[in-house]
């Protein structure tokens, strides 16, 4: 959702895309974090690398949908 949001604010205003890209880093920082941490309760117990994965992949496709936003609109 952070990289749609960030994809129609780029395409809005370019300079939009910096607060959605600290919208996706705060996102990321708290669930990555909590993922990632060996010392948490239960860390083994929450899915494995297959969580870790997909919720690193949705940080990635949300930065990505941030990038494309601001590439320019190709002329017809």
């Amino acid at each position: 959702m952070l990289g749609l949001v960030g994809y129609a604010a780029a395409r809005f205003r370019r300079w939009l895309v910096l607060p959605a890209l600290a919208l996706i880093a705060a996102a990321a920082w708290t669930q990555l974090g909590d993922l990632l941490d060996p010392t948490s309760p239960g860390h083994h117990a929450r899915g494995g690398w297959v969580v870790r994965g997909q919720a690193g992949a949705a940080v990635a496709l949300a930065v990505i949908l941030c990038v494309l936003g601001l590439a320019p609109e190709a002329a017809v």
